[in-house]
């Protein structure tokens, strides 16, 4: 049996993923935990119910049609017990307002290949492509080097966004079939990248070393308030960009959002709610980057 990929959703017509339109396709399955994570429906690498509680209107049929008891009435209340549910579909294909619904599909490389060509003409006129994100790409990285290579045959333009947080072999594999790479970079200090994100960063700033030597870089950078927007992380950041060279062609800086949280409560993750940076804060940070002549997109 062929392997397939885990896709948790496939977003046609992307503006900022990379240069051009582009289609982002988000895989299933991280190895990394990161508190303020907008996307925690993709942690885990399998399939998984999600549960929009304001959807329900209580009418019962996903209970009657559910083989494991996970949809349940408690108190007047619908309640869904994750740990008992298998994952069947059954109440998915039966709620009639969309509360519940499957995160992740899978997708053979083939089956997956030609539902991106069919916007082959617009990655063309915009001097776009693909772009595969998550979660994390390199945890499914065997089947997706299979997949790219399909692309890259048809001359599609391909680029990962990934955290590097994986041993180089994997990495410096995916570069064969990659024109580019979009590097999600959390903070600079090692002890608190690891509590916020769950694994330290000494091996991905071991890979950015490597990489610049292959394929072109263009790094994202979350900004949490009073998390990673001080002006000494953002100094020894841009430090280290800036000696890595001319192959980190822009930095682009993500505010923080809240949208992670509600979607967090739907897939059964508890999520720490933060604060975005101040507007003034923002601008001295940009300008840190700036001065050391480091192309910040706006």
């Amino acid at each position: 049996m062929k392997q397939k990929l885990l896709v948790s959703q496939i977003q046609n017509f992307s503006l900022h993923d990379g240069p051009g339109i582009r289609t982002t396709v988000f895989l299933q399955g991280c190895n990394l935990r990161c508190k303020w994570c907008h996307n925690p429906e993709t942690w885990k690498k399998e399939s998984i119910l999600s549960y929009t509680e304001n959807k329900c209107i209580g009418c019962g049929q996903c209970i009657e049609i559910c083989p494991s008891g996970a949809q349940q009435i408690q108190n007047g209340q619908h309640i869904y017990e994750r740990t008992l549910c298998t994952v069947c579909g059954k109440c998915v294909e039966i709620c009639c307002t969309e509360a519940l619904e499957i995160v992740g599909s899978y997708y053979s490389a083939e089956e997956l290949s030609e539902l991106l060509l069919r916007d082959r003409r617009l990655y063309e006129i915009s001097e776009g492509g693909v772009t595969f994100s998550g979660g994390e790409p390199m945890m499914q990285a065997e089947i997706l080097y299979d997949l790219c290579n399909r692309l890259q045959k048809e001359h599609i333009s391909v680029a990962f966004e990934t955290a590097l947080a994986f041993p180089w072999k994997v990495i410096h594999r995916m570069t064969e079939c990659a024109d580019l790479f979009l590097v999600d970079f959390k903070m600079f200090d090692n002890e608190k990248h690891k509590e916020y994100t769950g694994t330290e960063n000494t091996l991905i700033k071991e890979n950015l070393k490597k990489l610049v030597n292959y394929r072109p870089i263009m790094i994202r950078l979350p900004i949490i308030k009073g998390i990673n927007d001080e002006i000494e992380n953002a100094v020894a950041t841009a430090d280290f960009f800036a000696a890595l060279g001319r192959n980190i062609k822009s930095v682009e800086f993500l505010p923080y959002h809240d949208f992670g949280v509600e979607k967090a409560k739907h897939v059964g993750v508890n999520q720490q709610m933060f604060e975005a940076p101040d507007e003034k804060q923002l601008e001295l940070l940009k300008e840190v980057y700036r001065s050391k002549k480091i192309d910040v997109v706006e």
